[in-house]
């Protein structure tokens, strides 16, 4: 048998992964004269990975609506008065703390608090286009107002315009693409250095010596089998509503030579959408994030979750997994005449269930009509109403006698029409991953950097545990990728390439 020639490719960086992290990466060893090949596993118009079917949301630490006049720049603003409340570094850092139980890398949280709004104002300067994201705006008079802790930056048209705009930067610069190219190890100098990586396109293998390799190929909520294995065997059939092209392979790569593993594991960004949402792919508009405003019940007709427990912003992404251990993995958002206005604009065009009756209701869904019942009338008699009713924040407005209790937003369902959504959970991306150090550097099991290789975004562990707040793995992504690119192009400029 004739053995299978490889071709040959040399450059300073590579940078394997082409979302949001590998492009923010690239930009910035490019800047530093270093020679950038990207590799990116999808076709081009699949291109950008997580980022490409993202919202394009990005939470940042600010001083409110000062931080953000300068990012809106060349922007047609909404008319009014425009009110951002202040989100301080201290309250972002204590939020992400909080909502990994304590568990999240210290040092990591911090660099990446600490560095957000200077990253956004640089992702500005090579060209991306920020927006205010209207869906948390809460109008007051003449005023527009986004409440401390809900997002207010989006990047124009969204994660599909943010990849467009940064794809753009790298092309005008002339990094090299390497399109439908599938990365399969990485090379090793005597020394144990990263030198590189083995890869296959359609052309066959090509084999790419460099100084420095950045992974920044995401997670692998794309690949059944590694679901089941280290999320359980009910989220092998998950709808996957991050990109199917996350299978793990880089970070199979790092761990075959010697990288450490960190995080969460077990744990996933698994979101609320639509029943009807397809088991593989991009789920955008599919969302379901107005659970807070009605009840949430499984098919035995029973609630299952405090709805309210906080802004959506900080439960969504843990409240999939309460409805995947449910019977049929599926649930009901029940919300009556007084609610459905608060719906957010993706139930308009939803596939949803609608009567004049609770009664009617409850056998359209086909929930055991007996015990929807009787829970109902128990919520509805635990309502308290000393305190009223407001949309925007926390109100405190809640149940008192029930398991679970609603805390904020307890209203009673009580006003026709009635209508209900069947919901599933949506994985987006995993928590587990390759373990860095707050210069992006990927650390082996004695936690030492491992020369010559970096780690940014969604194949990063250490961040999330748990649970997550909306808009924060793009910032993740950015503030790491920037760095990895800064730390791997520096390094080539000081001539400390082996």
């Amino acid at each position: 048998m004739t053995p299978v020639k490889s071709r040959n490719l040399r450059c300073d960086v590579l940078v394997i992964g082409g979302g949001n992290a590998g492009l923010t990466a690239a930009l910035e060893a490019d800047h530093l004269k270093a020679k950038v090949v990207l590799m990116e596993k999808s076709s081009r118009a699949c291109r950008g990975g997580n980022s490409r079917l993202s919202g394009g949301t990005f939470r940042i630490a600010s001083e409110g609506t000062a931080s953000f006049l300068p990012l809106l720049e060349g922007t047609a603003l909404p008319g009014g008065e425009l009110l951002i409340e202040p989100y301080p570094q201290e309250e972002f850092y204590n939020v992400l703390m909080a909502m990994s139980k304590g568990l999240a890398d210290k040092r990591l949280i911090r660099t990446l608090v600490e560095r957000s709004l200077d990253t956004v104002r640089w992702m500005k300067a090579k060209g991306v286009r920020w927006e205010l994201w209207p869906v948390h705006r809460v109008k007051r008079g003449n005023s527009l107002l986004w409440p401390r802790g809900r997002l207010a930056l989006v990047a124009s048209n969204g994660g599909e315009g943010l990849v467009k705009s940064l794809y753009s930067a790298i092309e005008s610069r002339g990094v090299m693409v390497l399109y439908e190219t599938i990365a399969q190890s990485l090379r090793l100098t005597p020394a144990g250095n990263v030198c590189g990586a083995r890869a296959q396109d359609a052309q066959g293998l090509l084999e790419i010596e460099a100084a420095r390799v950045i992974l920044a190929s995401g997670g692998f909520q794309g690949n059944p089998e590694w679901r089941s294995h280290y999320l359980g065997e009910r989220w092998r059939k998950a709808e996957l509503r991050g990109t199917n092209y996350d299978t793990g392979e880089g970070i199979q790569m790092a761990l075959a030579i010697g990288a450490q593993g960190v995080g969460d594991w077990g744990g996933c960004h698994a979101s609320v959408i639509g029943q009807e949402s397809p088991q593989e792919g991009s789920s955008g508009g599919k969302e379901r994030y107005s659970y807070h405003h009605g009840i949430m019940v499984n098919r035995n007709g029973e609630r299952f979750i405090d709805e309210g427990e906080d802004i959506v912003a900080y439960t969504y992404a843990k409240t999939g997994r309460e409805i995947l251990k449910q019977p049929g993995s599926m649930a009901f958002q029940v919300f009556d005449g007084k609610a459905i206005p608060l719906l957010r604009a993706e139930y308009r065009q939803a596939p949803g269930v609608e009567s004049d009756t609770i009664e009617g209701l409850a056998e359209k869904i086909g929930v055991d009509k007996e015990r929807f019942l009787q829970g109902l009338r128990a919520y509805n008699a635990a309502v308290v109403d000393e305190k009223p009713f407001v949309a925007h924040r926390n109100d405190g407005r809640r149940t008192t006698g029930l398991h679970p209790e609603k805390t904020n937003w307890a209203q009673r369902v009580d006003t026709p029409p009635y209508r209900a959504y069947g919901v599933v959970c949506g994985i987006t991306m995993t928590y587990g991953g390759l373990k860095i150090d707050e210069k992006a550097r990927v650390l082996d099991t004695l936690d030492r950097a491992i020369p010559g290789l970096y780690a940014a975004g969604d194949i990063t562990g250490g961040f999330f545990y748990h649970n997550y707040p909306s808009g924060t793995g793009l910032v993740r992504g950015a503030v790491f990728g920037r760095i990895a690119g800064a730390e791997a192009g520096a390094d080539i400029g000081r001539g400390d390439v082996r």
